[in-house]
């Protein structure tokens, strides 16, 4: 069998039953599939490697869902995978990065901006400026602020880092996805809904 089969996950069921062990991996590959497809589920997780069949899957999955291109969405983590998702998808769903995303809904929404303008910008780097500004006013050593805002279970400092972040009217790119989280949280209704909603993760996040 292909070192990542493709599978599903419904809730706590997972969907990955043995195929005939005569057969090719072409053939596994599209068995894995149909049975993603066919799923009930509403929620299913996809585990596999590059050149296992994703973009034809999410081809598969948009073309069999109900609505228009408009309610379909995709979002993946960095800009070259968003290149390519666009270049296969892109008359099937909207595609965004994460941080893009966050940053289209902190734009249109100004009850989610909390403390920036509707003409807030998105500054690269904004993330050391802060961690700079901490070791001026506090005297002391920066925190971790990005792997806090990726770690919500450690306790954090990030109420500086917003506050900040708000006088600078900018953000950088973990900050868009952890403000709009936060304002998604508090008001849930805020968020904008989708028929079909697929996700590509970051592979350097697959460790």
């Amino acid at each position: 069998m292909p070192d990542d089969p493709l599978f599903d996950v419904g809730f706590s069921k997972i969907v990955n039953s043995p195929v005939r062990m005569s057969s090719t991996p072409t053939e596994q590959l599209k068995v894995a599939i149909d049975r993603i497809v066919k799923s009930q589920s509403r929620k299913k997780l996809v585990v596999a490697g590059p050149g296992t069949g994703k973009t034809t899957l999410f081809k598969l999955l948009l073309d069999s869902s109900t609505g228009d291109p408009g309610s379909h969405i995709v979002l993946t983590f960095i800009n070259n995978l968003k290149t390519d998702l666009e270049r296969s998808l892109s008359d099937r769903a909207k595609v965004f990065t994460l941080h893009g995303y966050s940053q289209l809904l902190l734009h249109r929404h100004g009850s989610l901006r909390a403390g920036l303008t509707a003409d807030f910008k998105c500054f690269p780097g904004l993330a050391t400026l802060i961690k700079e500004d901490w070791i001026y006013l506090r005297g002391a050593p920066a925190p971790k602020f990005v792997e806090e805002m990726r770690d919500l279970r450690i306790p954090n400092h990030l109420d500086f880092y917003l506050a900040r972040a708000d006088y600078y009217d900018a953000v950088d790119f973990d900050d868009s996805v952890y403000r709009l989280s936060q304002q998604l949280r508090r008001d849930p209704t805020q968020a904008e809904a989708y028929d079909l909603v697929l996700t590509q993760p970051n592979p350097a996040m697959a460790d």
